[in-house]
C-alpha cells in the first residue's frame, strides 16, 4: 500500500507541472504578441520577412500558428504599408502574412480563390498579401474559423508546405 506522502508528492508535482505549463504557454503568447508589435513598425510589407522579430515568430512554428490566429480579427492599423494594396495593413493582416510565411495557407480551400494574382503584386514575397482585401471583404472572423479548422485537420497534417 502506498503512503499518504507519495500521494501528496504526486499531487504537488502535478500542480507544479500544470502551473509551469500555463506559465510557459502564457510567456509564448505574450512574447509573440510583443514580436508582432515590433513587426508592425516595418515600413514596407515586402520587408516583413527580413525583420528579426518576424524571424523569431517563425521559430515558434506550430505554436506561432495557433497563437497568431488570435490576432486575425484585430483591425488596428500598423505602420506597414502595402504597395500591392495601396494602404497600411492591420495587425490581423500581419498575423495572416506571418502564418503564411511559416506554412503556406491553402488559399483556394479557405477563401475560394486560386493563386492567380502573382502578377498583381509583382516581386512581393508575401504570397497571401493580394488576398487580404478578399479576406477582409469575406470576414476575417470567418477566415480565422476556417483557418483554425484547417490547422487542426487531418488533411493539413498530410500536406504541410513550409515556407522557409
Amino acid at each position: 500500500m502506498l503512503s499518504t506522502n507519495f500521494y501528496k508528492r504526486t499531487l504537488t508535482l502535478s500542480i507544479v507541472l500544470i502551473l509551469y505549463a500555463n506559465l510557459v504557454c502564457g510567456q509564448s503568447k505574450s512574447e509573440i504578441e510583443d514580436l508582432l508589435m515590433d513587426v508592425s513598425t516595418v515600413s514596407d510589407s515586402k520587408d516583413i520577412i527580413k525583420n528579426q522579430s518576424a524571424m523569431k515568430i517563425s521559430d515558434y512554428q506550430e505554436e506561432a500558428l495557433d497563437i497568431l490566429t488570435d490576432f486575425f480579427t484585430d483591425d488596428t492599423k500598423t505602420n506597414v504599408y502595402s504597395k500591392c494594396l495601396k494602404r497600411k495593413l492591420s495587425k490581423g493582416e500581419l498575423a495572416i502574412i506571418l502564418c503564411d510565411r511559416i506554412e503556406i495557407i491553402p488559399y483556394f480551400e479557405l477563401i475560394n480563390m486560386q493563386n492567380f494574382t502573382l502578377l498583381f503584386c509583382k516581386d512581393n514575397p508575401n504570397f497571401v498579401e493580394p488576398y487580404l482585401d478578399i479576406i477582409k471583404k469575406q470576414s476575417p472572423a470567418k477566415f480565422r474559423d476556417k483557418y483554425i479548422q484547417w490547422l487542426h485537420s487531418d488533411k493539413r497534417s498530410s500536406t504541410k508546405i513550409y515556407n522557409y
